[in-house]
């Protein structure tokens, strides 16, 4: 596996702006606290630089998840209370925006949506015996790579990759072309874990290549893919320079199907490659109505009435309502807000009927890995869902 982390900025996304779409935690009275005093959830956020794109919107979902349960009496017959500080998107200031939100009381702490990013500020929060909460891609932001009070909401780019390879093998395709981003981890993995299982699969790729997102031009992966004649393309990258890259090569009169990473949800980019279409990636949610989960259709309706324009992308606003979400159950049911206690209910959660969708936490494991995806096709730039799949395998990583 490859681990280039050289960052590149994303284009913005619009700001997104979740509404409740109902939790099934409201507080019972009273509980193990008889305190009064709130729960204080203090996420570390970017909310300047390149992640604010991702950071913001999940405080979006946050805020009005805290507003929905409050409304509903709270938990344990508190209300919830969330804090937030700029960690700047700057690696020299996460630790300390972390260290920030601990002092201001905060009993749990949600990182921003990135193994590089946010898992330092989740060793603060764990180094202090709190919970540590976020949606990174790269497999590391867990037990593994960070510790086992540590959880990740988010599939993950393994599940990405080894999923779409399925996919490509369902649709009957046999000369799959590959190329890989190296701007993030997150990209490298989707493209590794996608020729893994491919190969587990009995495939051969018949070619692959590299790129580096924010290069100009493509033109050496182009003549690569010409060379190779596949039956179709898997780019595993993410705009700003994934878009550049699919204009190049739609524009090279490459028509063979994409597929892509979930990095590219949304459309909050097809302008920069019109009539895009034949182009399949995996996503967390539906935004046109077309979600086979109905509350996640009725959200981001809603939100589209709030924010008085459709969502950018769907991920990460349902991540910020699903982590707060997750919070009051398990604080719900530990009686308490204390550590241990709390996480030893958040590794009983099986397939925990989450907005994000189904979640399942072990004590060994805390990547939900197996949760469904569902699968969008673009067709002359409009995304719509296809279907929804489960990965299969993980080639001896066991999903939890």
């Amino acid at each position: 596996m490859r681990h280039t982390r050289a960052w590149r900025a994303i284009a913005p996304l619009t700001v997104l702006a979740a509404l409740a779409a109902g939790c099934s935690s409201g507080g019972a009275a009273g509980g193990g606290s008889g305190s009064a005093e709130p729960i204080v959830i203090g996420q570390t956020a970017g909310t300047t630089g390149f992640m604010s794109v991702f950071d913001i919107p999940v405080q979006q979902g946050m805020q009005l998840a805290v507003d929905d349960i409050n409304a509903r009496g709270g938990v344990l017959g508190r209300q919830l209370k969330m804090i937030t500080t700029n960690n700047e998107t700057d690696v020299s200031k996460i630790q300390t925006a972390a260290q920030d939100v601990l002092d201001q009381g905060a009993e749990f702490v949600v990182t921003s949506c990135d193994f590089d990013i946010g898992g330092p500020a989740a060793r603060v929060a764990n180094d202090a015996g709190k919970i540590a909460m976020g949606c990174a891609g790269g497999p590391l932001y867990g037990v593994d790579g960070v510790g086992p009070m540590t959880y990740n909401f988010y599939p993950g780019s393994r599940t990405e990759g080894a999923l779409l390879a399925e996919y490509a093998k369902e649709k009957g395709y046999t000369r799959p072309f590959v190329i890989t981003d190296q701007g993030l981890e997150y990209s490298q993995v989707v493209g590794d874990f996608f020729e893994k299982r491919w190969t587990d699969l009995g495939g051969t790729l018949v070619g692959e290549e590299t790129y580096q997102n924010g290069d100009e031009s493509a033109a050496s992966q182009i003549a690569a893919a010409q060379r190779a004649n596949p039956d179709v393309i898997l780019v595993a990258s993410y705009p700003p320079g994934g878009a550049t890259l699919l204009r190049q090569l739609r524009a090279a009169g490459l028509t063979q199907p994409l597929l892509g990473s979930a990095a590219y949800d949304g459309t909050y980019w097809t302008d920069a490659v019109p009539g895009l279409s034949d182009f399949t990636i995996p996503a967390a949610g539906g935004l046109t109505g077309d979600d086979p989960v109905p509350a996640r259709n009725d959200f981001f309706t809603r939100l589209q009435q709030r924010t008085g324009q459709p969502a950018a992308s769907a991920n990460y606003p349902l991540e910020g309502y699903s982590f707060v979400q997750a919070i009051a159950r398990a604080v719900e049911r530990a009686g308490s807000t204390d550590t241990a206690a709390v996480k030893a209910e958040l590794d009983k959660f099986t397939n925990e009927d989450l907005l994000l969708g189904p979640t399942t936490f072990t004590a060994d494991c805390h990547i939900p890995s197996a949760r469904p995806m569902l699968l969008k096709t673009y067709t002359d730039g409009t995304p719509k869902v296809i279907g929804e799949r489960t990965v299969q395998s993980l080639m001896g990583q066991a999903p939890c």
